[in-house]
């Protein structure tokens, strides 16, 4: 494949999953505007967030798996159109149970997006490269993350938070379609794509004849379980930030929607750096070993939130979010790098939703137990503290993955 298409390919990874966050955290910078308006406490907040993350990791593993069948495409295109009529719902919602069933609907359909784009990465792109493209592909991710906070904060408050919930799908669609025509990712790779691709089209015709779960049996090893254990770690420390930040923000320093959101939106923002940089620290510093790199972002990261949990001073918390965040997005992509060397090639998107969902198990408890210590404490100081005990669990999780390079 020659390299404008190589380079097109990855345009069309990085701008579909930007829109799948836009039409994902647009909840996160009107939170006190639905509570204001339905007045729901925080821990009912924290359960329609959790709802859609229930149904976000249960939608990994078959997502990963549908991808390894039919292709990439196909099923980011299902999910995407889901996700864009799930936010439409919502937007007429008044009552909990509709609020939360509409939150389903979105997270089945956003389950659909990451796994699937892990594939296509895997289909073009050699081991030596893995890191860095992962990383530079999740920039989009920062940089649709500040769009989402600024925009849903500034929307929410001028026109009302129902109207960011109508607006993401009519801009998500058009790219959809246009992704839909623009990238083709066959389901069975070519032999001039992978130098492994002869025996992955066997391995692709195998897997129609196995079962679901025998498949996913194979997946997960003894280092696979201990990555998956630090990815739980990472995202409930990642989507605790990401949902309750802007109001952290809003509620402890009197500031306006739009500011919080902003100043909240430094945290992912971070990633445009420190994604391809933790990427290219890994492939070329440390020659595609990525142990050392993830160890480095955790302990940072625990070094933070133990100052954040006991500093009250507004610009000092504010250097921290934005350390914290520069080294989340540091090994977010690295985990996925990681999974790539330990699993099957035929297999990368059933590896990548394994991943998935047992790290969105984390993001699941983080959104609704964290909505329960505030409010039970009525400080965000203790949901800091937690972030801490959680960082010195993947630690140690990732301490015990032993790690040779490339296996495969």
């Amino acid at each position: 494949m020659s390299r404008s298409k190589i380079k097109i390919i990855f345009f069309y990874c990085w701008l579909i999953y930007g829109f799948f966050y836009l039409n994902r955290l647009n909840l996160s910078p009107v939170i006190p505007l639905i509570m204001s308006d339905l007045d729901i406490s925080h821990a009912r907040i924290g359960l329609i967030g959790s709802s859609f993350y229930i149904f976000y990791t249960i939608a990994q593993l078959p997502a990963g798996y549908l991808s390894d069948l039919f292709g990439a495409r196909k099923i980011i295109f299902a999910g995407g159109l889901l996700s864009a009529f799930a936010n439409l719902v919502f937007s007429f919602g008044n009552s909990l149970p509709h609020l939360i069933s509409s939150q389903c609907l979105n997270g089945l359909g956003q389950g659909c997006g990451f796994s699937p784009i892990i594939k296509i990465i895997n289909h073009h792109f050699p081991f030596s490269q893995r890191g860095r493209v992962l990383g530079l592909v999740m920039t989009s991710t920062a940089v649709f993350r500040e769009a989402v906070f600024f925009l849903a904060g500034y929307i929410g408050q001028t026109y009302g938070w129902r109207t960011v919930f109508w607006s993401a799908p009519l801009l998500f669609v058009p790219i959809l379609i246009i992704f839909r025509m623009g990238i083709i990712t066959p389901a069975i790779p070519s032999s001039s794509q992978v130098p492994s691709a002869i025996d992955d089209v066997e391995s692709t015709k195998n897997m129609r004849k196995e079962s679901f779960l025998k498949i996913n049996r194979q997946i997960f090893s003894r280092n696979f379980c201990f990555l998956g254990l630090a990815f739980f770690c990472l995202s409930y420390i990642t989507y605790s930030n990401l949902i309750w930040l802007p109001s952290f923000l809003f509620e402890s320093y009197q500031m306006s929607i739009v500011q919080a959101g902003l100043l909240a939106a430094l945290y992912p923002l971070a990633g445009i750096i420190s994604r391809p940089l933790g990427g290219y620290i890994s492939d070329v510093f440390f020659k595609g070993q990525r142990k050392q790199t993830v160890l480095i972002g955790l302990f940072v990261i625990l070094l933070s939130t133990i100052l954040l949990s006991r500093i009250e001073n507004f610009t000092i918390n504010i250097y921290f979010i934005i350390t914290i965040g520069f080294f989340d997005n540091l090994v977010g992509p690295l985990f996925f790098a990681w999974m790539l060397d330990l699993v099957p090639h035929s297999r990368s998107g059933s590896g990548a939703g394994a991943l998935q969902f047992v790290g969105h198990i984390g993001t699941v408890l983080s959104i609704y137990f964290s909505g329960i210590v505030v409010d039970f404490f009525q400080s965000y100081r203790p949901f800091f503290m937690i972030l801490s005990v959680v960082s010195i669990i993947g630690i140690i999780s990732i301490s015990l993955i032993s790690e040779s390079g490339e296996t495969r």
